[in-house]
């Protein structure tokens, strides 16, 4: 293991207010929760906080903002021992609720993300022991600089890719690692399968590791030109909110701390994520 290696994330931070329920009430009525939770959350966040709980030392570029709420999101990230680079201080923290379909742990989210703001980062972003940067597409300003600041010093850039954001366009020809969501469809590709996909953005953008992960379904993942399937453990889910999340933080700390191989990196980091669905809360399986 590396011991100094250090692992940066850069993106979307929210604050999670999450509700389990029976059954969503319909509009104009009220429903009744049987459990809730508060929690830090968002793709970045998740992933760096996963990483540190296994053992590395991660830092988190994003942002946070003012206020009492913002003073609680620190407050994680510090007893995480996340360190925290906040990219607009004077912002409002990014609100996440989420209703947790409790009969199959699905989840519902509306997010606010400060999709807007037009952040100018500055300096150095990267420490000296950076080993790789995950990147979700969040405030594409900051994913570019941290981006060529990765490239320039040869430091492996991995991407989440939830959804397209055109920022993806000029982050895929930089990448290492591309770890896709089944939804994922950059435009002008037109694949019908999730095989399809992985192998076409492999084929494209040549990264040395093309995934695809497909909930409880196996990983697809292309590497050295060949496709191969990783089984994700099958569980009996509570919540699978930030499972995705969890499963990128746990490959980075895998691949490029422990330095594992692809294939059984995405092996581990999907068995963790799976465990997290087994509880609610984030992380109360992980």
């Amino acid at each position: 293991m590396a011991d100094d290696a250090a692992l940066v994330f850069g993106g979307l931070l929210t604050l999670d207010v999450a509700q389990l329920t029976d059954r969503l009430p319909p509009v104009g009525e009220k429903g009744t929760s049987t459990a809730a939770y508060m929690d830090v959350g968002g793709p970045a966040a998740n992933a760096a906080i996963t990483a540190r709980r296994l053992g590395s030392a991660a830092f988190i570029h994003t942002v946070v903002g003012s206020g009492d709420l913002a003073d609680y999101v620190r407050r994680v990230l510090s007893e995480h021992r996340v360190a925290l680079h906040d990219h607009a201080p004077d912002a409002t923290v990014p609100l996440a609720s989420i209703w947790i379909d409790a009969p199959t742990g699905g989840r519902t989210i509306l997010a606010t993300n400060n999709a807007h703001l037009r952040l100018h980062p500055e300096g150095r972003l990267l420490p000296d022991t950076a080993a790789a940067v995950l990147l979700d597409g969040h405030y594409p300003d900051l994913a570019l600089a941290l981006a060529i600041e990765a490239r320039n010093r040869g430091v492996a850039i991995v991407l989440d890719c939830g959804r397209w954001r055109p920022v993806f366009s000029e982050l895929l020809p930089l990448a290492s690692d591309v770890i896709l969501c089944e939804i994922f469809r950059p435009p002008g590709i037109e694949a019908t399968t999730d095989a399809e996909l992985v192998e076409t953005i492999a084929r494209d953008w040549e990264p040395e590791v093309c995934a695809v992960t497909r909930g409880s379904n196996d990983i697809l993942v292309v590497a050295d030109g060949v496709t191969h399937r990783v089984s994700v453990p099958q569980v009996q889910v509570v919540d699978t909110t930030g499972a995705g999340d969890l499963l990128h933080g746990a490959y980075m700390h895998f691949r490029y701390v422990e330095r594992r191989s692809a294939l059984d990196s995405l092996r581990s980091a999907a068995e963790l994520a799976s465990r997290s669905c087994t509880h609610l809360g984030v992380r109360s399986g992980a």
